[in-house]
């Protein structure tokens, strides 16, 4: 210790023997050193943690901020996600399942009786997957009056369920002195939820078969 000492002291006598400009020379050589020193150990080291902590504060800041806000609306969350899933109860009782869809072939084929029609085939084709339901088409053919087939119509446009007629063909299947029967061929449509949709870890949906030609409901 001793010995480092003096060699210190040594150093200070002869920069004080030193000319004046040598040793402001040397001082300010010694200063910058200094400064450059803590600079490297202590002042960058110290920024960078600054730094690292300032933006961890901002990205604190920011979740908080998500926090206050989701809690601030939390109230509209809850009442739209009431209104959601009212909609959706609506919708899918517009769409039949598996259990109730022959009772609504049965009464779509009732009401066409009850109107007068006479069916010449209500056949139910093969089923089309969609993303959570099945198209069911029907092959329609009946025989009845303009009024007999409008009422029918009516009938069907006024069920709960959605069943969509398409691809009419109207023939005339012989005329009377009060009103004239028509032959009707196309297609009714309904839908039919599938219950395996919307299930957790449910499979991909895929269309249940009925047998080739289908099954026909004789009137």
């Amino acid at each position: 210790m001793e010995l480092g000492l003096d060699k210190f002291q040594d150093v200070f006598v002869r920069l004080a023997r030193l000319p004046r400009m040598q040793r402001v020379a040397f001082l300010a050589v010694l200063s910058v050193g200094i400064v450059g020193l803590y600079v490297y150990t202590f002042f960058l080291p110290a920024q960078a943690t600054i730094e690292q902590l300032e933006a961890q504060q901002l990205e604190l800041q920011r979740k908080l901020n998500e926090v206050r806000s989701v809690a601030a609306n939390l109230p509209a969350f809850e009442a739209r996600l009431g209104e959601l899933e009212v909609e959706l109860k609506t919708a899918l009782r517009q769409l039949p399942n598996s259990k109730e869809l022959p009772g609504l072939l049965t009464d779509i084929s009732s009401r066409g009786k009850n109107a007068g029609l006479e069916f010449r085939a209500f056949r139910p084709k093969d089923e089309i997957p969609r993303d959570f339901y099945a198209e069911v088409p029907i092959e329609i053919e009946f025989t009845g009056t303009f009024h007999e087939i409008a009422r029918f119509f009516d009938d069907i446009a006024r069920l709960p369920r959605i069943v969509n007629v398409s691809d009419l063909r109207v023939e005339i299947e012989r005329e009377g002195p009060q009103a004239t029967r028509l032959v009707v061929k196309g297609n009714a449509t309904t839908f039919r939820f599938l219950e395996q949709a919307l299930a957790p870890g449910g499979k991909a949906p895929t269309a249940s078969r009925t047998p080739a030609g289908g099954k026909e409901d004789q009137a």
